[in-house]
């Protein structure tokens, strides 16, 4: 499928200095459209390689919306994508082609063959802000979830003496906006003149003629390449604050090895990652300190442990809080029941969290008519999948031929990975122990 990108223009007279690129699909009709919020990236354009990047990976992002998996795939999960992408630095990409193919293709699971051709937008000359006078220590990633907001609590307790730059990112359809101000504020209180941020950026898919695709596999690289781009003056260090659990997305079953197994902070995407910054001459490298750790471990291990108390309930984990349509509490801002929201109850259940969730782990029926079992429903799939899967009694050979094919690369880790799939299985036993009632226990393998 050959998707055409048109050349970025920017709109100079618009306040937020939008720049748009048109998107075109003809083997299926389809035509959309890319916006950027670009006014508070503007001083930091200055190297052109890594304005590349940040083009490429909003692009990519706005991409993955834009085609349908169902729809558009062979087998119903993976897309083969034909890309040109306009940049600046026409050679560097061009050397460096094949593992941007590898990158993408491993991060989303389609197939990507790209190429390139010259970007010809001209970017007006910016004000540099009093932000961009600062002398940072290190970029990290904030997207208003429990783990970035440990992240940044714990670097900036750990070095008192240094300063923390946080970027985060927005799209309309799965918005944190509320959720990382509220955050940013609360930090910028705690740390006065330690902890800065970078307004949200808003880019994304901003018209399509086509309905638009559900996942956001490709959110993460988005938010890597913001970090890159005001990071790259100064070769400052990025942190990815995720736990290990979630970065590896130990699949739950064989049938959610690949389409369901999101890789957005995987050990091994950040491989390649790290591979294409140094082979485009970007010295920033990006780092999961957190890649051994479970959720819980993240949480107990916080450096400022009340203030985290204090603070943790204004952070968002789920993943499907846009579907509220049969929550039993819909005053609540996150499901309950997505895998997110199960692993942020697992890591929590000592506080006690008083996080509000829309649905329980014993929830018993749902639907329009309240007639649907909930674990054979939609709505409760992901946590009959979970209760499936702590039956199931794994080996340390088991869970290390698991990580193998869903990709872990890093041999010398392996050990440690096992580690982490049957430590944050057990934190999930025991909150089910804890908060479930005897058929959910009994669905678990629990006594």
């Amino acid at each position: 499928m050959k998707i055409e990108i048109g050349i970025p223009v920017l709109d100079s007279a618009d306040k937020e200095k939008k720049v748009s690129a048109d998107l075109t699909c003809t083997d299926i009709s389809a035509k959309g459209a890319i916006s950027i919020k670009m006014v508070d990236l503007l001083p930091y354009l200055t190297n052109k390689v890594a304005v590349d990047l940040f083009f490429i990976s909003t692009f990519v992002y706005g991409i993955d919306r834009f085609i349908d998996r169902y729809s558009y795939s062979e087998d119903g999960w993976s897309r083969t994508l034909e890309v040109t992408f306009p940049v600046y630095e026409l050679k560097k990409w061009q050397d460096h082609k094949e593992i941007l193919e590898q990158m993408l293709s491993f991060l989303t699971g389609d197939y990507w063959e790209v190429n390139f051709k010259k970007n010809t937008l001209v970017f007006p000359a910016a004000i540099i802000s009093p932000t961009m006078n600062q002398k940072f220590d290190q970029v990290s990633l904030f997207s208003g979830g429990l783990d970035s907001l440990i992240g940044a609590i714990d670097f900036l307790e750990e070095n008192p003496n240094q300063k923390l730059l946080v970027v985060s990112h927005v799209d309309p359809h799965i918005s944190a906006r509320k959720e990382q101000n509220s955050l940013r504020n609360h930090l910028m209180i705690a740390y006065t003149n330690r902890f800065y941020a970078l307004p949200s950026v808003s880019a994304g898919l901003s018209y399509s003629n086509m309905g638009k695709e559900k996942t956001f596999r490709s959110r993460s690289l988005l938010f890597i390449s913001t970090a890159v781009l005001v990071a790259n003056g100064n070769s400052l260090p990025i942190l990815v604050p995720e736990n290990g659990t979630v970065s590896l997305n130990y699949p739950l079953s064989s049938s959610r090895r690949s389409a369901c197994s999101t890789r957005t902070t995987h050990p091994t995407f950040l491989i390649y990652v790290n591979k294409l910054l140094t082979g485009l001459g970007i010295t920033s490298q990006v780092e999961n300190i957190y890649d051994l750790k479970t959720k819980g471990e993240m949480v107990h291990g916080c450096r400022n442990v009340s203030l985290l108390k204090k603070i943790y309930t204004e952070s968002i984990s789920c993943g499907k809080r846009g579907h509220k349509a049969n929550w039993s509490n819909m005053t609540a801002d996150q499901c309950g029941v997505c895998m997110p929201c199960i692993y942020r109850q697992a890591s929590l259940q000592s506080f006690p969290d008083v996080t509000g969730y829309g649905n329980s782990l014993n929830k018993k029926l749902t639907g329009r008519h309240h007639s649907t079992p909930f674990l054979l429903s939609k709505q409760g799939q992901d946590f009959a999948a979970c209760l499936n899967s702590l039956k199931s009694k794994l080996s340390n050979e088991d869970i290390r031929n698991e990580l193998m094919i869903n990709g872990v690369i890093e041999i010398d880790k392996l050990d440690g990975f096992v580690s982490l799939v049957k430590r944050s299985r057990q934190e999930l036993i025991s909150w089910i122990k804890m908060q479930g009632d005897s058929s959910v226990k009994n669905k678990a393998g629990i006594p």
